[in-house]
């Protein structure tokens, strides 16, 4: 009788070493495709591959107009458009444009959602027009942005105004940095009231425009925008040196703004869960954790069936406590708060 166990405890061993000797191996091949693949993500010169994707486009050097199937590739210094005939180089250091949804009336029967890149060759400009769904041009006009904008420092005056008060503030020398949601400005911790790094959420913005104005002692583009924080509305003027960047800065805060504008307007929020969003921006940033359903009258299912309808809906962060708002519930709650004030 003792044999059995010892057979079978030997065997059961085996089975585990085996078992272990293929996870082993299927690791091993996981990291090595993972090492093949960032190998492929730098070009020979050692630049850093961050866009990679096969689209239709109008390449500024192919000299027509019909569309072409090739690859669009980008990297820290350069967006290559490839096909097995032609290349097309585009320098971002000389791009002066990035319009999305923006095409020549010669392009646009062959494209639904584009970006055209606008830039300088031999003293020429010339466009580029990459096509896509929107979700891919979303991403790749994001990420053109800021490779064309990275390592950027801008002239910072936060605040501007309060309400409609112009504030003696200095101007500041800071980063910049571009997201989905915000605009960020490293450097300036001293802005704010915690160690977070200032920055303007695109849902709190009320108003924009770009000016003229005498900045460090030289004319400049600035873009002044309205925003609210801290429950009242207060103006940060952003301005550098180079009037190429300036327009690409402006692009991207429209882009971003109207695809923000144009979700929300998309959206059919109902009184009822409109109320909950109001109810939970009135106790945000209280430090406490509120309970919403006795402050807003209603029975607990009624307050999860909003919350659940205001989470698909993309307005909170999630379901359950804490209930963070997020921008496109900002800009929704400012919009109509403005339509009750005028």
């Amino acid at each position: 009788m003792s044999d059995v166990p010892q057979t079978s405890n030997t065997s059961t061993t085996a089975q585990t070493t085996e078992s272990e000797r293929k996870q082993q191996a299927a690791t091993e091949a996981v990291k090595a495709e993972e090492r093949a693949r960032r190998k492929l993500r730098r070009t020979k010169s050692g630049e850093t591959i961050v866009v990679d994707f096969v689209a239709n486009f109008v390449a500024g050097g192919s000299g027509t107009f019909e569309p072409l199937k090739g690859r669009v590739l980008m990297s820290d210094r350069r967006l290559i458009l490839a096909t097995s005939d032609s290349k097309t180089v585009v320098p971002l250091t000389s791009v002066f444009d990035v319009a999305v949804g923006q095409v020549p009336p010669e392009v646009e029967e062959f494209f639904d959602h584009t970006v055209m890149v606008g830039y300088v060759v031999n003293g020429v400009q010339r466009t580029t027009v990459v096509g896509g769904d929107r979700e891919t041009i979303e991403k790749f006009s994001v990420l053109l942005y800021r490779a064309t904008l990275r390592g950027s420092t801008v002239a910072l005056k936060h605040p501007a105004k309060v309400g409609g008060r112009i504030q003696d503030e200095p101007v500041r020398e800071v980063g910049l940095r571009l997201e989905t949601d915000r605009v960020s400005f490293p450097g300036t911790e001293d802005l704010t009231l915690s160690d977070e790094v200032f920055s303007i959420n695109l849902g709190n913005i009320v108003f924009f425009e770009v000016l003229e104005r005498t900045v460090l002692e030289e004319k400049r583009l600035v873009l002044s925008v309205q925003h609210v924080t801290q429950d009242q509305t207060v103006t940060t003027e952003v301005s550098m040196a180079s009037r190429r960047k300036m327009n690409i800065l402006g692009r991207y805060l429209r882009q971003m703004y109207h695809y923000l504008v144009s979700d929300v307007r998309n959206l059919d929020v109902s009184d009822g869960a409109f109320e909950v969003l109001v109810g939970m921006y009135s106790v945000a940033g209280t430090g406490s954790e509120v309970d919403l359903a006795p402050m807003l009258g209603l029975e607990e299912d009624e307050l999860d069936g909003h919350l659940e309808s205001l989470h698909e809906d993309g307005l909170i962060e999630n379901v359950d406590p804490p209930h963070d708002l997020t921008p496109h519930a900002q800009f929704l709650i400012n919009e109509r708060f403005e339509d009750v004030n005028f």
